[in-house]
């Protein structure tokens, strides 16, 4: 509701990344949507956190938790039941229970194999920046433009020394770090950014003839950023129903769904999958919006009054 053009360009990203899934990365890296989703999430939460109501002098940390955790838990063990019961039925690939504990801890990335398919280990990364960015709220930082960016400045800038001496970077985890801090400065100096279409075509340009390069991936993120406040700024907004966010329930079942057309008929191409699974995961997105997330989110709100526009889940 604070950025309509938004509401339904989170969809898309995750749509992004099934296309990849099922075997089009070659046409769209099911990476270039991860990263529009990781900017999307701290450009939105740094925006809304921002203007959340400060009580008693202070910001309410318990309170941004606990919203994060209604908002994300339920539909997440829900999901990760209704997998599990399709692996005992057969209908997608056995998982593995070793990996159950970490999966529902957020510690996916610390183990080598993740016991659900669901794309967890991304989420986990998010949640820890959602953690890092409480705690920056409830130091003031989030309100002080210049100390926010110093902070994040010198993360970014410490991630970049250790891109340019080769440190391996296992999933991506301190790139997208770097992404959702970009999309947390993008929400802090948002009144002085100038988004033009000149400006989305250099960044094109300059991702071009890096190709090849050291240097491609880099500029590629910054202009992913740029395309993120272009589109939503300077295009028409996607149309989208108000107060729906299917994002998060795409997000969870979009995988499993492409699992279960797959077991089915395994010779199934790319391009007749991808429909299916797009339809598939938008009915459960639905159920699980109308019956699990929308109801939590609207229970939560009545008991604290007068707040701001629900988060976004991820």
């Amino acid at each position: 509701a604070e950025i309509p053009a938004l509401d339904g360009f989170r969809a898309l990203t995750i749509a992004i990344v099934m296309l990849s899934h099922v075997g089009l990365q070659r046409i769209v890296p099911g990476q270039f949507g991860v990263t529009l989703f990781f900017f999307l999430s701290g450009y939105l939460i740094t925006t809304l956190r921002r203007r959340e109501p400060v009580r008693h002098g202070r910001i309410d940390f318990r309170r941004f938790y606990l919203r994060r955790a209604i908002r994300i838990l339920p539909p997440m063990y829900i999901t990760i039941g209704f997998v599990a019961l399709l692996s005992l039925a057969g209908w997608i690939h056995p998982i593995d229970l070793r990996a159950l504990p970490f999966d529902l801890l957020f510690l996916t990335n610390y183990f080598p194999v993740s016991g659900i398919p669901i794309g967890l280990w991304s989420l986990a990364v998010e949640v820890r920046w959602y953690l890092w960015l409480g705690i920056l709220a409830a130091l003031t930082l989030v309100r002080r433009r210049l100390a926010f960016t110093a902070v994040a400045g010198a993360w970014i800038l410490w991630c970049a020394w250790q891109w340019w001496h080769g440190v391996p970077d296992a999933r991506d985890v301190r790139a997208l770090g770097c992404i959702f801090l970009g999309g947390g400065m993008c929400a802090i100096w948002r009144d002085r950014l100038a988004i033009t279409h000149v400006g989305m075509a250099g960044l094109i340009v300059l991702a071009a003839i890096a190709h090849g390069s050291r240097w491609f991936g880099p500029i590629a993120a910054i202009a992913a950023l740029h395309f993120c406040l272009w589109a939503a700024y300077r295009l028409p907004a996607l149309p989208w129903p108000r107060r729906i966010d299917w994002s998060y329930g795409l997000f969870l079942y979009g995988f499993p769904v492409e699992q279960c057309i797959a077991a089915w008929n395994p010779a199934i191409t790319p391009l007749a999958m991808l429909p299916l699974a797009l339809a598939g995961a938008a009915i459960l997105a639905a159920i699980s919006w109308h019956a699990i997330e929308r109801p939590l989110l609207d229970r939560f709100k009545g008991k604290h009054a007068g707040t701001e526009t629900p988060l976004p889940a991820v």
